[in-house]
């Protein structure tokens, strides 16, 4: 009797150590992916400066933004700057204002956005 209540034991403390195995596994992967989406986040931001710094710059000169990020280049970015998957920057000009977007870096379902007329980026 007492063997029979032995193996049970045991074999419930397999199961619970199946269980917590199972979620630090599940925990792991959703860390990486979050990890992985802040990355991509921090590089787009990063990029996405400089080249609203080019846009402001090239404002300065001609008194507008450019219609496309190519006039850019060479004078004020040495190369069109990509997103982390390697697109380049959808620029979009309307009305004075502009908008940069990684379409590949997605926070809270949206692509990861920058808009001149707000200042700030947003997903």
């Amino acid at each position: 009797m007492a063997a029979k209540e032995s193996i049970q034991s045991g074999a419930g403390q397999v199961v619970v150590l199946v269980v917590v195995a199972a979620l630090l596994a599940i925990a792991y992967v959703a860390l990486d992916f979050f990890t992985a989406g802040e990355k991509n986040i921090a590089i787009t931001e990063s990029r996405g400066m400089q080249m609203i710094q080019a846009l402001s710059k090239h404002r300065l000169d001609a008194g507008s933004y450019p219609d496309s990020l190519d006039k850019l280049v060479p004078k004020y970015i040495s190369a069109q700057l990509k997103c982390p998957g390697g697109e380049t920057f959808a620029y979009n000009l309307a009305g004075g204002e502009f908008t940069l977007v990684c379409p590949n870096v997605v926070f809270k379902m949206k692509p990861y956005s920058y808009g001149s007329k707000t200042r700030a980026w947003q997903g």
